[in-house]
C-alpha cells in the first residue's frame, strides 16, 4: 500500500472541500492514499457524482408503461417500442471542451454519448444536436460554430451515422460560452440489451480498445495544448479526431452480443478504469479485484495513477464468465483492438487495484453516483422573485409598413434557415431521406424491418427561461411534445440536459430549482418519463470582463413512435389552392419573442402564452385529423411567429400564401407573437367540408387564414414579395454570416 498520505491541503487542491476529506475517512476507516485521494477526487466531482443535483433530479418522473431501463440504472435509459424492439437514447453535453477546442469538442462530445448507446446493444441510428453560440456580431461566435460544425461533420462521416435534427441559436447570454448538446438514439432487441454490470463472483474483467495512454492525468486534456504539454507522442490531433477506434468497439460489441454472454459492457470515460469499474461494480453489488499490470499500454513508463485514471479515448470493459474467454478472443482478434483480463469480480464491497502484487488502492464501491456513500448536497437557493412584465403593445405604435419588418426579421440568425448547416450534414450519408422529402417539426428515424418509425426533436427556447424558468421549462417540454404531434407521432419519453452557471450561486440554484419543478410538472401533464440525460454546471460567459452565469437552458431531447411510418405527416404546403387554417387562438401576445427583442428592442419578458388544458387539448384534435387524413400539412407556431411558420411550410415546395389577419388581434401579435397551443395546417378543398365538421366537433379554437398561393405571399392584400426572393433571404443569411 503507497505509504503517502495526503494532508486536507492536497484534498483541497483535488477539489475536496474539508467535510468530503473527513468524510472520506471515515468512510475507508483511516487515511486515503494519494491514489485513493485522486479517484474520490474523480468520482465525487459534479461531472460524475451530481452531488449538487441528484436531491432535485429524483424528483422528476421516472416510470412509465413504455420504459424499459430507468434513469441512473444504466448508461442510457430505453423505451419499449412495442414491436419487440426497445429504443435507447440519451442526450450529453460537451461545453467546456468547445469553448477551449471546438473541433475536437465536438467530435468528441458525439463519440461520448455515443458509447453509451453501443455499448447496451443498440445500433446507432441518428444523431440530434442543440447547439447554442454568443451574439451573432461577434468574431468568436463565427469561429466556435464554424468549428463545431465541422467537428460534428467529421464524426458523422467517420462513424456512418447521420445528423438528422436539432435546432441552433445565437445569444449574448452565451458569449465565450458555447453550449453543445448532442442525442444519440439507438434501437436493440428488447430482450438483448446489456446491462453495465460487474456481477458473479470468478467472472472476469476484460478491457478492450485502444491502448491506455497519459492522457488527462492531472489537468483535462481540452484544458491544455495536447501536442505540446501531453507526454503522449502517440496521441496526436489527428488520432484524436480519428474515430476508427469507435466504430472498431461498436463492432466489437455487436458481434460479441451474438455468440457471448456479455454480463456487462461499461465506457471507460474521465474518471478512467477504476471509475468505470466502480460503477459497475456498485450496479452489480459486487467487488472486483484489479490487476493494473496487464492493461495494455501506449508507451513505456506509465505509473499506477496514469494507467488507473487516463481519459483514453476508445476503451471498454466487459464482463464475462471464465468460460467465454476464448470466444471473446476469436472475435476481438479480428478487429484492430487491444484486450487484456484485467480483473475479477469478488463477493466483497470494495474495488482493490494490484500493481507488481502490491494491493495500491482499496476503495468501497458505493462512493458511485447513486451509491449510498456517495454525498448529496442541498444548496442554498433563492425563491424566483416577481417574472418581468407582460409587453403593453398600447404603449407602442404599430409599424408602418410590415414588408419592412419582415426585411429586418430576416437578417436575424434565430429565425432564419439553418440549412447551410444541415446540408453539410446530411450529405456524408448518402441519399435524401424522409427528413429532405418530407420535411417536418420532428425528424423521422427509420427502423429496419419495421411498419413502425422514430421521431425526435431537440427543443428548448432559452429566451423564455431568463424571466420566468418555471414556465420556460415547461414550455420546453410541451414544444417538443407539440413536435412530435405535428409530424404525426406519439410522445414517449425524454432525456434532458439542464445547463445552469455556478450552483453556488443562489440565484442560479434557485432558478435550477424552479426549472426542475416546471419540467416535472410538465413531464407528468404530457406522461413523458425522463429516462435519462445529464447536468452540466459552471458554465459561465465572460462580460466586460466579469464571469457571469450563462442563460439558464433546460435542452429537452424527446423521442416518439409513428406507428406506420407511410402516415408520417410534413409541413409543407402540397397544392396551390389548399386552404390554411389555424389551430388555436391567436392573442395580443408578443412576451419574449424574437419581435420583441430584434424590433421592439426588450431582451426580457414574461414568457408567451401557455395554458397545459390548451396545450393537450391541441395535441389530441392534431393527433386525431392527421390519423383521419383531414390535413395535407402540418407546423405549430414557434420561434418567429405565425408568419415564419407559414414561410418554412412555403419553402420547400415554393408555394406562397394569402392570408387575412385577426382584426381583433394588433398585426404584429398576430404575425410575429409566440404565444403556445397553434398549429398551421392545409387541407384540400375537397376536404374541407369534413375537416370543419370535425374541428367544430372537437370544440378547439380554429380560424380560416387564407389559401396557399402558387408563389406570391400576400398579407391583408399587401404583397410581402415573391417566395424565391423570400425563400432566398432566408436560407441565405446564415451562409453570409459564416463567410464574414
Amino acid at each position: 500500500m503507497s505509504v503517502n498520505l495526503p494532508s486536507i491541503a492536497e484534498a483541497e487542491k483535488l477539489n475536496l472541500t474539508s467535510e468530503e476529506f473527513d468524510k472520506i475517512k471515515e468512510l475507508l476507516g483511516r487515511t486515503p492514499n494519494d491514489i485513493e485521494l485522486e479517484v474520490f477526487s474523480r468520482m465525487w466531482s459534479e461531472h460524475a457524482s451530481y452531488k449538487n443535483s441528484i436531491k432535485w433530479l429524483e424528483q422528476l418522473p421516472a416510470k412509465g408503461e413504455n420504459v424499459v431501463i430507468e434513469a441512473g440504472n444504466e448508461n442510457a435509459g430505453a423505451i419499449d417500442l412495442g414491436d419487440g424492439n426497445a429504443c435507447v437514447f440519451k442526450v450529453e453535453s460537451h461545453n467546456s471542451p468547445c469553448a477551449i477546442q471546438p473541433r475536437l469538442g465536438a467530435l468528441t462530445g458525439l463519440r461520448v454519448v455515443m458509447r453509451d448507446i453501443f455499448s447496451m446493444g443498440a445500433k446507432p441510428a441518428a444523431f440530434l444536436s442543440s447547439l447554442r453560440f454568443g451574439d451573432g456580431k461577434r468574431d468568436t461566435a463565427r469561429w466556435l460554430f464554424e468549428e463545431v460544425a465541422e467537428g460534428i461533420c467529421e464524426y458523422e462521416s467517420g462513424f456512418g451515422v447521420p445528423i438528422v435534427g436539432g435546432e441552433t441559436f445565437f445569444s449574448r447570454g452565451y458569449n465565450t460560452t458555447p453550449i453543445i448538446n448532442n442525442m444519440a438514439i439507438g434501437v436493440a432487441p428488447k430482450d438483448k440489451l446489456i446491462s453495465a454490470k460487474a456481477q458473479g463472483e470468478g467472472n472476469l474483467i476484460i478491457i478492450v480498445g485502444a491502448r491506455t495512454g497519459k492522457d488527462g492525468i492531472d489537468i483535462d486534456v481540452f484544458e491544455t495544448d495536447i501536442l505540446s504539454e501531453l507526454d503522449t507522442p502517440a496521441a496526436s490531433i489527428d488520432q484524436m479526431m480519428d474515430v476508427s477506434i469507435e466504430k472498431e468497439l461498436f463492432e466489437a460489441v455487436q458481434q460479441l452480443s451474438q455468440s457471448v454472454n456479455l454480463l456487462g459492457v461499461q465506457p471507460i470515460g474521465t474518471q478512467g478504469i477504476v471509475g468505470a469499474v466502480l460503477e459497475m461494480a456498485n450496479r452489480g453489488k459486487s467487488g472486483v479485484k484489479l490487476n493494473i499490470n496487464q492493461v495494455p499500454q501506449r508507451q513505456e513508463g506509465l505509473e499506477v495513477k496514469d494507467m488507473l485514471l487516463s481519459q483514453t479515448w476508445g476503451r471498454l470493459l466487459l464482463c464475462v464468465s471464465p468460460s467465454e474467454l476464448d470466444k471473446v478472443k476469436e472475435v476481438i482478434e479480428r478487429l484492430q483492438v487491444a484486450m487484456a483480463v484485467i480483473g475479477e469480480v469478488d463477493s466483497s464491497d470494495f474495488v482493490t487495484c494490484h500493481h507488481n502484487n502490491e494491493q495500491v488502492a482499496e476503495l468501497p464501491y458505493a462512493i458511485t453516483m447513486l451509491g449510498d456513500m456517495a454525498p448529496v448536497y442541498q444548496r442554498e437557493f433563492e425563491e424566483r422573485g416577481d417574472v418581468s412584465p407582460s409587453i403593453n403593445l398600447d404603449i407602442y405604435d404599430e409599424p408602418d409598413h410590415y414588408p419592412d419588418i419582415v426585411t429586418k426579421m430576416l437578417s436575424n440568425l434565430n429565425v432564419t434557415s439553418k440549412s447551410w448547416l444541415t446540408d453539410k450534414f446530411n450529405k456524408s450519408n448518402g441519399a435524401e431521406s424522409a427528413n429532405s422529402e418530407f420535411p417536418s417539426d420532428a425528424a423521422f428515424i427509420d427502423i429496419e424491418n419495421s411498419d413502425k418509425s422514430l421521431v425526435a426533436t431537440m427543443d428548448c427556447n432559452s429566451r423564455y427561461m431568463k424571466s420566468d424558468a418555471y414556465v420556460g421549462a415547461q414550455i420546453a417540454v410541451a414544444e417538443a411534445a407539440r413536435n412530435i404531434v405535428c409530424a404525426g407521432g406519439r410522445p414517449l419519453a425524454i432525456s434532458d440536459c439542464l445547463n445552469f452557471g455556478n450552483p453556488h450561486d443562489k440565484k442560479v440554484y434557485g432558478t435550477f430549482v424552479e426549472t426542475i419543478k416546471g419540467l416535472s410538472k410538465s413531464c407528468s401533464d404530457y406522461n413523458v418519463p425522463v429516462i435519462g440525460g445529464n447536468v452540466s454546471f459552471y458554465n459561465q460567459r465572460s462580460e466586460n470582463g466579469q464571469l457571469k452565469p450563462i442563460t439558464p437552458t433546460p435542452v429537452i431531447g424527446m423521442v416518439g413512435v409513428v406507428e406506420d411510418k407511410s402516415n408520417h405527416s410534413t409541413l409543407s404546403f402540397r397544392h396551390k389552392g389548399d386552404m390554411i387554417f389555424l389551430i388555436g387562438q391567436s392573442r395580443n401576445d408578443v412576451n419574449s419573442s424574437e419581435y420583441a427583442s430584434s424590433i421592439l428592442n426588450i431582451k426580457k419578458s414574461a414568457p408567451p402564452y401557455y395554458d397545459v388544458d390548451e396545450e393537450k387539448e391541441l395535441h389530441e384534435t392534431v393527433s386525431k385529423m392527421i390519423q383521419q387524413s383531414l390535413v395535407r400539412s402540418v407546423h405549430d407556431v414557434s420561434n418567429g411567429g405565425l408568419f415564419f411558420s407559414l414561410l418554412e411550410s412555403s419553402i420547400p415546395l415554393e408555394f406562397g400564401f394569402d392570408i387575412t389577419s385577426d382584426a381583433e388581434i394588433r398585426k404584429e401579435a398576430f404575425l410575429f407573437g409566440e404565444s403556445q397551443s397553434r398549429v398551421v395546417v392545409s387541407v384540400s378543398p375537397e376536404k374541407q367540408d369534413e375537416f370543419v365538421d370535425f374541428m367544430m366537433e372537437a370544440g378547439v379554437p380554429f380560424s380560416i387564414l387564407g389559401h396557399v398561393t402558387k408563389g406570391e405571399v400576400r398579407i391583408d392584400d399587401e404583397s410581402f414579395g415573391y417566395i424565391e426572393d423570400l425563400k432566398n433571404a432566408f436560407e441565405q443569411r446564415l451562409r453570409d454570416w459564416v463567410e464574414g
